[in-house]
Formats: C-alpha cells, sequence, structure tokens
C-alpha cells in the first residue's frame, strides 16, 4: 500500500481496505514508523494540513525484498 506513494494513514490504507481492517493497520503503521521504515512528512502549504506517511530508503528496501521472497514462495 505504501508503494503507492505517500499519503495520509487513512488514504494509504483505502487503497486496499480488504487487506487488513482499520484498527489493526494503525497498530501496523504506528509499528512501522517506529522502526524507522516509514515517515511522516508535512505538505508544503502551511496550514491545518495533514502530515503523509511515506516510506523510508530503508522501508522501501525491506518491501521490495518481502515481494522478491513472496513472488519465490
Amino acid at each position: 500500500m505504501f508503494l503507492a506513494g505517500p499519503g495520509t494513514r487513512k488514504e494509504v490504507w483505502e487503497r486496499n481496505p480488504e487487506a487488513i481492517q482499520w484498527e489493526t493497520f494503525k497498530r501496523v503503521s504506528a509499528g512501522l514508523l517506529s522502526n524507522g521504515l516509514i515517515e511522516t512528512v508535512q505538505p508544503m502549504n502551511v496550514g491545518h494540513s495533514v502530515a503523509k506517511a511515506r516510506l523510508t530508503t530503508k522501508g522501501r528496501r525491506a518491501v521490495e525484498g518481502w515481494r522478491i521472497v513472496r513472488e519465490r514462495g
């Protein structure tokens, strides 16, 4: 879901809501954030905009590695 690009947590989850429940996704994304696999960024416009989450370089390498393992599965 994060490979498609940055988005708010809700936007990222809505890319494939059948994959995981919203409550579980929030916990998983918090774990990914604490482990440095995703980061939050503020949009450039000033105001009360919501931060967007995106994969870090470490996160992108990990996800791509998981995809390779899964495809070979």
